[in-house]
């Protein structure tokens, strides 16, 4: 757990991942009528080698529909948890799971284009970091309801005295 002004910054960090994977997420609403995922696996797909083809063929080019809704929903679930402060443990993973699936479809896992990719080592450590530094602890859903569970263990306590 991080204490005082780390903390904050933690939580301000939560807040500006949150909002990246909402416009990440409202940008690709138009995926749904354009088939834009399926455009850019067929594109990746004509770079790709080994085990990166393999996963675009068997996996990505027959599931496109499927995954542009997982891809679409997923990144506005992390956002939502993120700019809320609930489950941003779980948003986490799920938000670097979903990143370094689309690098790796890509062909930019294991190269310097990683580096460049704004899917990159800079949004996956920063989504774990906001989430399991203490991102939670500041302005967050799950603080109201523990403060709420708190205040009612209390009030019971206080009336079972009486």
């Amino acid at each position: 757990m991080v204490g005082g002004r780390a903390l904050l910054l933690v939580v301000i960090l939560r807040f500006v991942v949150g909002g990246f994977w909402f416009e990440h997420s409202q940008q690709k609403w138009g995926w749904f009528e354009s088939g834009e995922l399926h455009s850019r696996f067929l594109r990746w797909n004509k770079d790709a080698q080994g085990v990166q083809k393999l996963y675009i063929e068997k996996f990505c080019l027959p599931f496109w529909k499927t995954l542009q809704y997982a891809v679409v929903f997923g990144q506005l679930a992390v956002a939502v948890s993120f700019l809320l402060g609930f489950w941003t443990k779980v948003a986490a993973l799920g938000g670097a799971f979903m990143a370094v699936n689309f690098i790796f479809a890509q062909g930019g896992l294991l190269t310097w284009r990683l580096i460049g990719n704004p899917y990159g080592p800079v949004v996956v450590t920063a989504t774990i970091v906001a989430a399991y530094a203490g991102g939670e602890a500041l302005w967050s859903i799950r603080r109201l309801m523990a403060r709420s569970k708190l205040a009612a263990e209390t009030a019971g306590a206080r009336s079972s005295a009486l």
